[in-house]
């Protein structure tokens, strides 16, 4: 039986020298371990080099020629949710896992998806009469663009409707444009509203759209954003060319995701379900997606006021806001929606002396159309680790935790796969799983970045210092931070605690929605991390989206899709096979001190200040770091005594080891702690009282939901039930620390 323990104080202090080394040697090129070999976080010296060469080894199974092949047989046909080419996807998926020699079986969930039923009608009726194509144009370059199983130009969930009315610019469609627009007395209410891709989830522009009283919307890609504002256009570059639109889900994923017929439990036989009607996360306006080349010819003759600032786009006019009858417009959709069937791929590595803890990887399958980078980038790393895995299986490695890897469906449509999964099992995922570990569109480019909760920054770090970024031949690490301080010195630039401190480590993102970590962590608690490599990527959600383009563009030697792999398996690997579990709830606590402390600025300029008590919220933070450093204390304590016990013999070690493992257990049990079964106000499937996205900010975070959300709506009474609210829960997850040491 393998044993692996750590020495935490050594570790702690290697992390402290290697950031004090990057702070004071901004220009150095760290190459992946050319330092003599540290001690890991979570392994002893002597584990550390058992785990280091088998990382190594690990590493050098996936390759570009092979990750090619994945991508190239996953996008060979469009894939949506629930279609017969889905399915084949999820049999390749399956198949190649038990290539490798990981057991996989496909999981089935019966939701209600939405398709296209006829082809939707936007025309322009006034001033001159003309119907608008919404079809996006086959390109020579690339010759999956001229399939014709492509699904057309639609939102997913938009409401059937058949519209005419005038039309209003409302820019990115977010409260603040409707705000503007009524100070030029201009009234959505009635009319059919236009509004830009950006700044938000699109089901938050048909929400807003929604409670202005609109009686339609359209959505299009403005050259500002993704087009030729930016660079050349497909297939000369990578942006987004003018027939261009880009698909996707309109569902109220910041009140649910999921099946919107089976809120909080799975989608399976047996379940009750709402009608159509009772469901709350669907818009009931008609909402449709255009390309800049048809928004043109909507835009260019609207009349009205010009532009208040911040409304231009990149079209060559100058932008009016509309509403009057100069320009009156035609939309029709024609919706059908059906329960069918989905499939997720899940696959296990067995682990070993604790199997009854899951480290669980995921990444979504489906696609609006071919999905190169996303997801298929994604799944094509997760394959490759897959392939690492097996082969380290085969040489006899048995990680110390179990290892599940999940391909989910129909996450385009509202995170469903992953969520239905997540709610069937959730039990079992309260009490095992360590940790879920995303990656989406994984590769569109070289520029590594992540998100996650604050007790895995230092272990995505480590684990980027580990692996080598193939353009630079430096650790990605440094990669990353290289990049960072050429294009926003600035604004992303952090320490660790999330402060403005200028030193040299890269932001790691908060968590908001929109990928499927968020059932894992914001409905049930589980620590989750969200990672990929970004680039130029305009063609999200088109035709354009393909093997021709990835190829030419995204990443030509597929050398990216393996350092995917490599940093996904790494952190992986790690988690699995760490005596110690490397979460640092020190790191929690300074993030969430910084969240309260933005949070009361806000409240003072809203004359909100006095609506709670921040010094309590402050109290308990406190409490909370000073719980989480007296439990590192006692790890290296239980550590340095199960090294010592190896070495004479005594018979201090199983006492020691069980005791870690309470530790390890009231790590776990500390981010469950800081959820809340009844849930946030207003959306009680959002549990997490520190992370959820924001009722408008859609994809983007918005820390201390519930407080936030209260100040901004300038609502005291709820600002001071949910600061109680967070407190207590950063109160039990301190006892849960402390209980973790005593008990």
């Amino acid at each position: 039986m393998r044993k692996s323990y750590v020495r935490a104080s050594l570790a702690l202090l290697i992390s402290a020298q290697l950031i004090f080394a990057a702070t004071a040697t901004r220009a150095q090129n760290a190459a992946p371990q050319t330092t003599p070999a540290a001690a890991l976080e979570g392994f002893t010296p002597a584990d550390s080099a058992v785990e280091r060469a088998l990382e190594d080894r690990f590493r050098a199974i996936p390759k570009p020629e092979s990750a090619r092949e994945h991508l190239r047989q996953l996008t060979k046909e469009p894939h949506v949710a629930g279609t017969r080419e889905d399915y084949q996807t999820a049999l390749y998926v399956r198949d190649r896992m038990r290539e490798y020699g990981i057991s996989a079986e496909l999981k089935e969930y019966q939701v209600l998806l939405p398709y296209p039923k006829a082809p939707t009608v936007l025309e322009l009726v006034a001033p001159r009469r003309e119907r608008l194509s919404l079809q996006e144009a086959a390109i020579p370059e690339d010759p999956t663009s001229a399939s014709r199983k492509i699904i057309p130009l639609f939102n997913g969930y938009s409401a059937s409707g058949d519209v005419t009315a005038p039309l209003v610019y409302v820019n990115y469609g977010l409260p603040e444009d409707y705000a503007a627009l009524k100070k030029l007395n201009v009234d959505p209410k009635g009319k059919i509203v236009i509004a830009r891709y950006g700044r938000s989830f699109r089901g938050v522009k048909a929400r807003v759209a929604e409670e202005h009283g609109a009686a339609g919307v359209i959505i299009y890609s403005d050259p500002a954003d993704d087009g030729y504002a930016k660079g050349d256009v497909y297939p000369k570059g990578p942006w987004r060319p003018e027939t261009s639109g880009q698909r996707g889900s309109v569902q109220y994923l910041f009140i649910h995701p999921g099946d919107p017929l089976t809120p909080g439990a799975p989608a399976v036989p047996g379940t009750p379900r709402l009608t159509r009607e009772q469901a709350t996360n669907l818009p009931k306006l008609p909402v449709q997606p255009i390309s800049y080349g048809d928004a043109r010819k909507l835009l260019e003759p609207l009349r009205g006021q010009v532009r208040p600032a911040g409304f231009q786009g990149g079209l060559p006019f100058a932008y009016h806001v509309g509403g009057t009858q100069d320009v009156r417009v035609h939309l029709k959709t024609d919706m059908e929606f059906k329960t069918t069937t989905i499939w997720n791929v899940v696959g296990r590595v067995e682990g070993g002396e604790e199997r009854d803890r899951w480290i669980v990887l995921g990444n979504h399958r489906d696609a609006w159309t071919f999905g190169a980078v996303d997801p298929n980038s994604g799944t094509t790393a997760m394959l490759e680790l897959a392939r690492g895995f097996g082969e380290l299986t085969r040489q006899g490695w048995k990680p110390r935790r179990t290892i599940v890897l999940c391909s989910w469906d129909a996450e385009e449509q509202g995170l469903i796969g992953s969520t239905e999964w997540a709610e069937e099992n959730a039990v079992e995922l309260k009490e095992k799983a360590v940790a879920y570990l995303n990656m989406d569109a994984a590769v569109s480019g070289a520029n590594f970045g992540a998100s996650s909760v604050p007790s895995m920054w230092k272990l995505i770090r480590a684990a980027a210092r580990d692996v080598r970024d193939p353009k630079t031949g430096k650790s990605v690490y440094q990669a990353w931070q290289d990049h960072v301080r050429e294009d926003r010195p600035e604004a992303e630039l952090t320490d660790e605690s999330g402060t403005d401190e200028k030193i040299a480590e890269a932001r790691i993102a908060a968590l908001g929605s929109g990928s499927d970590y968020t059932p894992f962590l914001q409905h049930l608690g589980v620590p989750s991390l969200d990672m990929g490599f970004g680039g130029d990527y305009g063609v999200y959600h088109s035709a354009y989206d393909s093997f021709a383009w990835m190829s030419k563009f995204g990443d030509p030697q597929f050398v990216y899709h393996v350092a995917a792999a490599q940093i996904w398996g790494t952190v992986a690997m790690r988690l699995a096979d760490a005596s110690a579990l490397p979460f640092d709830y020190a790191d929690y606590a300074d993030q969430i001190r910084d969240f309260v402390n933005e949070t009361v600025k806000t409240a003072r300029r809203r004359k909100l200040a006095d609506s709670f008590d921040s010094q309590a919220l402050l109290d308990v933070v406190s409490e909370l770091g000073g719980q989480a450093n007296r439990t590192k204390v006692m790890q290296t304590d239980l550590l340095a005594q199960i090294e010592h016990s190896k070495v004479s013999a005594d018979d201090t070690h199983p006492r020691s080891i069980a005791r870690l493992r309470k530790i390890n257990d009231s790590l776990l049990a500390a981010e469950r702690a800081l959820t809340d079964a009844r849930g946030l106000t207003g959306r009680p499937w959002y549990t997490h009282q520190i992370y959820a996205p924001g009722f408008y900010t859609g994809y983007a975070a918005q820390p201390l939901p519930d407080l936030r959300q209260a100040i901004e709506a300038r609502n005291a009474t709820n600002a001071r039930e949910a600061a109680r609210r967070i407190a207590e829960a950063i109160r039990r997850a301190a006892q849960v620390l402390k209980d973790g040491r005593e008990g």
